[in-house]
């Protein structure tokens, strides 16, 4: 799966299509370029013992007697929220995006018993938005494990986009829409923040179920990559997927209607085609059952149909509720579809979004995205 930091970063700034790069647009560590000034927000090169003592030489030189009275105002006194976001520099601007939105959600997850499965919940604003209910391993190695050996054919056509998607899926939906850091600033910050969101609302699921991997059923499976050190189900790379796709589906279409992800999902549009392949490709890969993306699918598209409903001014967001524990099937936006209008996949009802305060900077920031189109 695809998280920030550790676990083969998506955050990774050294690409067309990142936000967070040290050595891009706001780098402090361009020393050697003869354009290092020309960097927007940047100061030069990086703090060292050289540089330190050169500019405390430069300023003894050049300032002379000073007498401790200020000689300027602050340009920031005064100023709105939105405005004093957009002049943090990057990684701190993510600590405010990310407090805002990681406390929106939280997850619950429940021990299975001898006659109920495991089950998993994601709350927003303290309303139960999703539920999962995950798979038992004996279930997945006999309901599961054959879709393996099909996919392992694919390996072949597949490799090359494994390898990329291992930290890189938003590249995949930048062949959609052209995203870059100078014309689609806010719409690329708020996918960073989705895909660290995802990160936050899956992980604590994963440890919670603890599914076992392939590998763990047959020394024959023999992944394509290294198999991830935590737990199967959800997918991780299916929900970070399903959840850019959703969100960027808003912001690519053209006009204030919102959208609706499941009517996409059955329309096959391209940014939930490359979901799904994202999603399909770890287990061409050997790492993931089917029924690990229809769980990460049905998590993503809920979690970020929410937020999207949110920031649109919605009044409310299904809540949904996939059966795992019974979900015997492949993955495909076919069954997907099948799955959320009459299978295993079902709404419970709505959360309200009424209730739940948007701060200003948040409200400006998307605006200023959904511009951007």
């Amino acid at each position: 799966m695809t998280v920030s930091g550790l676990y083969n970063s998506q955050n990774s700034q050294n690409s067309q299509n990142s936000q967070n790069s040290q050595n891009s647009q706001n780098s402090q560590n361009s020393q050697n370029s003869q354009n290092s000034q020309a960097a927007e927000n940047s100061q030069g090169g990086p703090d060292n013992t050289f540089s330190s003592v050169a500019l405390g030489q430069a300023r003894d030189g050049t300032v002379g007697h000073w007498d401790g009275k200020p000689d300027r105002t602050p340009r920031q006194t005064g100023r709105g929220s939105w405005e004093a976001l957009k002049a943090m520099a990057t990684g701190p601007r993510r600590g405010v995006i990310d407090a805002c939105l990681h406390g929106l959600f939280s997850v619950v997850v429940t021990p299975a018993t001898a006659t109920t499965p495991a089950r998993g919940e994601v709350f927003m604003a303290g309303q139960s938005l999703v539920v999962l209910e995950a798979p038992a391993d004996a279930f997945l190695a006999q309901k599961q494990l054959h879709y393996l050996r099909t996919y392992a054919d694919l390996r072949g056509d597949r490799l090359n986009e494994v390898i990329m998607q291992t930290g890189d899926i938003q590249s995949f939906f930048a062949l959609v829409g052209y995203m870059a850091p100078d014309t689609t600033k806010w719409s690329l910050a708020l996918n960073q923040a989705m895909l660290r969101l995802c990160t936050m609302v899956e992980m604590p699921l994963k440890h919670g179920f603890d599914v076992a991997r392939p590998i763990s059923m047959s020394r024959k499976v023999q992944p394509l990559i290294q198999t991830p050190g935590h737990g199967a189900w959800p997918s991780g790379h299916a929900t970070e997927a399903f959840a850019c796709a959703t969100l960027l589906s808003q912001l690519f279409e053209e006009g204030e209607a919102t959208i609706d992800p499941i009517a996409l999902i059955g329309d096959g549009s391209e940014l939930f085609r490359h979901a799904e392949r994202i999603a399909m490709n770890r287990t061409v890969a050997g790492v993931h059952f089917p029924t690990d993306s229809m769980a990460g699918a049905v998590l993503g598209v809920t979690v970020a149909q929410a937020l999207v409903n949110w920031l649109q001014g919605e009044e409310k967001a299904p809540a949904r509720r996939f059966q795992g524990a019974a979900y015997e099937g492949d993955f495909t936006l076919g069954s997907l579809t099948a799955a959320m209008t009459a299978g295993t996949v079902s709404e419970t009802g709505t959360v309200d979004l009424t209730k739940i305060a948007k701060p200003d900077w948040l409200h400006a920031m998307w605006g200023d995205a959904v511009k951007e189109w």
